[in-house]
């Protein structure tokens, strides 16, 4: 499953020349000193409105600012979002963090997630099963990950974001497989 950005573009709000003058009694309104001097308040809040106005923005990876991406890549517990990757790999990334949050420690989850990271297709051979209060023992087994490379990550920054996602009474192995396309 590959994670898609759907790309939207921030607002500009505008604000009609007067904003914060009509809200002035009326009485003063009259007063030219004290328009000038609110119109200088109206200009600097401007941005803080501005501001104010696009805070949903600020939490969506699809529109948000590259400082903001990495913010929210180190409060979804992912440390290694390099600020060199391009910005459309980074905003997958995170999306992806966002998207698998529910779904750690579940093979859908770790697929989306190292599919975003990587950015290639990713195989998870893995032992799962149900068990019944009645069925006495112990779950083991290996799960098997197959990824055409590392992505942005080194090896072992692969080795351990994927040890945070597996459930931990199971043993992991990632192998690297080439694809097509690479070794051509």
């Amino acid at each position: 499953m590959n994670v898609g950005i759907e790309q939207r573009l921030r607002p500009t709000p505008e604000y009609p020349p007067g904003w914060l003058v009509g809200q002035l009694p009326v009485g003063m309104r009259d007063d030219d000193l004290l328009v000038r001097f609110t119109t200088i308040f109206e200009r600097l809040g401007e941005t803080l409105r501005a501001g104010a106005d696009g805070i949903e923005f600020a939490a969506n990876p699809t529109v948000t600012t590259p400082d903001m991406l990495i913010y929210m890549g180190r409060w979804l517990g992912y440390d290694v979002l390099d600020p060199e990757l391009g910005i459309d790999h980074q905003r997958r990334v995170v999306a992806a963090l966002g998207r698998t949050l529910r779904l750690r420690g579940t093979t859908e989850g770790l697929r989306v997630l190292l599919e975003a990271v990587t950015n290639g297709p990713v195989e998870i051979d893995e032992p799962g099963r149900v068990v019944g209060d009645e069925e006495p023992g112990e779950i083991t087994g290996v799960v098997r990950i197959q990824v055409g490379s590392s992505g942005h990550l080194r090896e072992r920054e692969l080795m351990d974001l994927v040890r945070d996602e597996v459930p931990a009474h199971l043993h992991m192995e990632l192998v690297f497989v080439p694809t097509a396309a690479e070794e051509a």
